[in-house]
């Protein structure tokens, strides 16, 4: 047993437990390096796999992750979340000891033959792109380093090294000892050195955090970068029979401050558990929502479906929802009033929402009148100049005003107050500007009101199905009436409708969650029955079992007919050598044996021999070998006679 082939199983065992750790599954470990050991002493031996058969076997993997593997996962470990990654992981793994069992014996006499190629590669690849456990990190001088992918890149340079040096594996190696001890210090200037590189690209880096370049923000900024460089990406998919409204909420902020950051006003976390809740039929939990955070003038009952296409955990409503419906086991609210679900294992992230009913008022939020320290009285006195005889007038006249102004991606302020220069000026800017200077102006009007945040319903792909993009994230505002009750209200002007005409999406896009949508809405139908789901899911483990027993079946006979063919030419062979006395070469070719017959045998038999050796050649690489080996036993038994 070679030093390569030992150390390809002891790569892949280092494999099975980097998963298994990271997993928190150790059977998966013991499973890996058991199966590693039984195939490097060759006690496992099996066929080569086929295309075929690797296809099945990564299916297989990816259904049993995703129906099986994330009931079966530790509390917070991440196969819990992503069974279907986690199957595709466990079925890579087995795809490796598959090529390792089947390696050919005569690959141990070349240089990294193929399958030694497949797996190094691989195994490198998936200890790289897999975050390591905690208890496998190692503090070397103060800097961590993962263990298991340290080892198995040493691991797969002595296995290239053994292969390369031969004889002399062990001088070489020797070699490498000076680069072992100066790893230490090469791991800490590293470190050292990534500090000042990583500082340098944060200056040109977009900024992270609560700052995103497109799409929804827990927090909002006057300085934000959210439609300045606006994306395609889909968030939600929405299905309803009525025309639903236009505005998805995802917080509400109340906090304006010096560096022009809107943040939530302080106050507890609210949650929703299943006490709160009713069980419905179909397994799911509805969640009666208290609803004074937004009246309209005409409400209307209605339900919409939504299904998240970003796997984050907001939850996006219309204003006046009232219930919400979903497979999740309790709904918390933080002080943003943005809505994070506790979904069940494996469910998919979707909701169903209920609007207009048991509207209540609210009481006033100090927190909603507060205006920013850069406010002063050229702000407040054009404020005060469109206000009306009540909230309501005050309310119309400032949206009038901001409506009448231009809507524009680019803006050029004054620097140092630009705040002053939007407003005073009216210059263009985007919505983020219209509604924050709206939400100032009814509070120095003496209105409470909030600054909001969601995506606007824009992109329609049929008569009951919308999708919601990145693109479409938008901010408004919600004041409150005399009698506590919450009005949505959106400042920003109607040209930003030629930001929306220039983002068109692609048919391709339109056509494919038209169609995506479809296929949920029958998936749905066909498994709004458990006991139907259940089976059509084991129904479909049992099919790719099956259909893997039987490509596995037809590749042994096949294989045990090729070597009964194999076993056939070479008694044959043997046979040939015997009739003819020739040396046994194991190195020549049927075209060697024919250039150096023996000269001292007469001219008929050389001639005989050279013909039944220009036969062979031919006969042996035809493609019908069971009749080619016919003829060629045939034309043995003749040239037995001649000679």
């Amino acid at each position: 047993m070679s030093v390569s082939h030992i150390g390809l199983g002891l790569l892949i065992a280092l494999l099975s437990w980097h998963f298994a750790l990271s997993m928190e599954l150790p059977l998966i470990g013991w499973l890996g390096s058991g199966l590693a050991a039984l195939a490097g002493a060759r006690l496992l031996t099996v066929e080569r796999p086929t295309a075929g058969l690797i296809f099945v076997l990564f299916a297989t993997g990816a259904l049993t992750g995703n129906q099986v593997l994330e009931n079966w996962a530790v509390e917070d470990s991440w196969p819990q979340d992503n069974g279907f990654g986690a199957g595709v992981l466990i079925s890579l793994l087995l795809y490796l000891l598959w090529r390792y069992a089947s390696r050919d014996p005569a690959e141990s006499q070349q240089i990294i033959g193929r399958d030694s190629q497949s797996i190094i590669v691989w195994s490198l690849l998936s200890l790289l792109m897999i975050n390591p456990a905690e208890s496998t990190l190692l503090t070397v001088f103060g800097n961590t380093a993962p263990t298991l992918t340290l080892a198995g890149m040493l691991l797969a340079c002595l296995i290239m090294l053994a292969d390369h040096a031969g004889k002399q594996f062990l001088q070489r190696l020797a070699l490498l000892a000076p680069v072992a001890m100066l790893l230490p210090l090469m791991l800490t200037s590293l470190n050292y050195g990534q500090g000042p590189v990583i500082t340098a690209l944060g200056n040109i880096m977009p900024r992270g955090g609560d700052y995103t370049p497109t799409g929804f923000s827990p927090y909002q900024t006057l300085r934000s970068s959210v439609f300045l460089r606006p994306s395609n990406d889909p968030v939600m998919r929405i299905r309803s029979e009525s025309i639903p409204g236009r505005y998805l909420v995802g917080n509400r902020l109340s906090i304006l401050n010096s560096e022009l950051v809107w943040l939530p006003s302080e106050r507890p976390v609210v949650s929703w558990g299943s006490f709160d809740a009713e069980l419905l039929p179909g397994d799911e939990w509805r969640y009666p929502v208290t609803n004074h955070q937004a009246a309209s003038q005409a409400q209307v009952n209605s339900q919409m479906s939504i299904t998240s296409l970003q796997g984050d955990d907001y939850l996006f409503v219309p204003p006046n929802v009232s219930a919400i419906t979903g497979r999740f086991s309790s709904i918390s609210r933080n002080a943003a009033d943005a809505l994070t679900p506790n979904y069940e294992r494996g469910s998919d992230p979707r909701w169903q929402v209920e609007t207009g009913a048991n509207l209540q008022p609210d009481r006033e939020n100090p927190d909603n009148l507060l205006l920013p320290g850069f406010w002063d009285e050229e702000l407040q006195a054009h404020s005060e100049s469109l206000a009306g005889e009540d909230r309501q007038t005050t309310a119309d006249r400032i949206g009038s005003y901001f409506l009448a102004r231009d809507y524009a991606l680019q803006t050029d302020f004054d620097p140092d107050k630009p705040f002053h220069d939007f407003f005073l000026n009216e210059r263009p800017a985007y919505c983020f500007w219209f509604a924050s200077a709206t939400t100032l102006a009814l509070r120095a009007n003496g209105i409470p009101s909030r600054l909001v945040g969601g995506y606007l319903l824009n992109e329609q792909l049929a008569d009951d199905l919308w999708l919601v993009r990145e693109r479409d994230a938008h901010s408004w505002v919600e004041w409150q009436d005399e009698a506590g009750y919450w009005h949505t209200m959106d400042p920003t002007p109607g040209s930003i409708t030629a930001f929306f005409g220039g983002y068109q999406s692609s048919p391709a896009s339109q056509w494919y969650h038209r169609l995506a949508g479809q296929w949920q809405l029958m998936i749905d139908r066909i498994l709004e029955n458990r006991l139907a789901a259940t089976g059509i899911t084991w129904g479909g483990l049992l099919i790719l079992v099956f259909l893997f027993a039987r490509e596995y079946r037809r590749l042994q006979k096949r294989r045990a007919a090729y070597s009964d063919l194999s076993l056939r030419w070479q008694k044959l062979w043997q046979g040939f050598l015997k009739v003819t006395q020739l040396p046994s070469q194991p190195q020549w070719t049927a075209s060697t044996y024919a250039n150096k017959l023996p000269s001292n045998r007469d001219p008929q038999w050389q001639a005989s021999v050279r013909q039944f050796l220009q036969q062979y050649q031919q006969w042996r690489f035809a493609e019908n070998q069971q009749d080619s080996l016919q003829q060629a036993e045939q034309a043995l038994s003749q040239l037995k006679r001649q000679i």
